[in-house]
This record gives C-alpha cells, structure tokens and sequence, in this order.
C-alpha cells in the first residue's frame, strides 16, 4: 500500500488532490470553489466523499459535500440562504443520524448535496467509507475500479458495489466500518 490511513485521511481533507486530479475531479473542485465552500460561516471541516474522489464517478454523479460544525441548523440556514434559488433545492433532517441535516440542489455540472453534521469528520461514517474504499481501491487498482463503475452502472450505490466485487457478506455499509474490517485493510492484508 502506498500510502497510510492517516496519509489518505489528511489528502482527502484537503481539496488540493482534487484540483490537481483528473478532468471530473477538477470540474468538481471548481464547482465548490464557485460555490465558496470555503466560505461558509460557521464550518469547521469539510470534505467531498462519493464517487468523485475515488474515480468512480459516473456521468450525472452527484458531489456530496460533508460537514463538520458545531451548529449544523446555522449552516443549513446559511445554505438556505446562499442558494435556495438554485435548482431543485431541498432541505431535509437526516433520518438515521440525529441533528444532521442535508441540503441539495444542482448546479450547471453537478447535482450537490451537503450532509451537515457535529461530529468531526475523520468520526462521520461517510468519511469512514470514503477512506476504506480509497485504501480498497489503492490494494485491488484498476481491476477493482472498474467493476465498480460495472456495478454501479447497473444500478448498486458504492457501498454495496464494493461488497458485490469484494464478495463481502452482510451490510455493506456496516461491513466496511467494521473495525476488523478496517483493520485487515490498513494492515495491507487486502
């Protein structure tokens, strides 16, 4: 493996990789710079997660934004604010993570959704999976990319695609926070 947990965690923190990355990746990385994510009052942390930042993207592939702060309702309404005049906008509480709440709408490239929570992101289960399937994707290459695109061309989300190529068993959101799991990938052992 090339790069460590903490390497993989500390890249896909930073929006560099993806301004510096493939055609899609920069497209998105402009995107949230017109957007001005980084301006966003009241922001601790955020991160893409999805298909983008692995390369797995299809067309019409979302950019799913994650986010750290300490007052999720001040940046949803800050959201609201900004952009409830775009596309297809929608506000919504999460239903299965308590006090976060997502915010989408499209813009000219990308359909965006925020998902605004208090916790840090190296804790938010998105960014978990993000992270386990980079280090997935960086153990099988390009054998294993591809059969997701497969998969999720037919229709799977990334999650159960990564189970399906993997021949993982059970939830496959839950298969890849599992600490095992986990650990069997950063131990290089995939």
């Amino acid at each position: 493996m090339s790069q460590s947990v903490e390497e993989v965690e500390h890249q896909l923190l930073s929006a560099d990789y993806l301004r510096n990355g493939y055609r899609r990746q920069r497209s998105a990385a402009e995107t949230l710079d017109q957007l001005g994510v980084d301006s966003l009052l009241g922001v601790e942390e955020w991160a893409l997660a999805g298909t983008v930042p692995l390369n797995v993207d299809l067309p019409g592939s979302d950019l799913d934004v994650l986010v750290h702060t300490v007052n999720p309702e001040a940046v949803r309404d800050e959201l609201y604010a900004r952009f409830s005049e775009m596309p297809r906008f929608k506000v919504w509480e999460h239903s299965t993570e308590p006090g976060a709440w997502c915010v989408a709408f499209d813009t000219q490239q990308y359909p965006v959704e925020f998902f605004i929570q208090a916790v840090p992101l190296r804790q938010q289960r998105a960014f978990r999976h993000l992270v386990a399937e980079y280090l997935l994707l960086q153990c099988h290459g390009g054998d294993l990319r591809q059969q997701i695109k497969v998969l999720k061309a037919s229709g799977l989300k990334t999650e159960p695609a990564f189970a399906k190529a993997l021949g993982l068993s059970g939830d496959p959101y839950l298969t890849l926070l599992d600490p095992t799991f986990f650990l069997h990938v950063k131990s290089n052992e995939c």
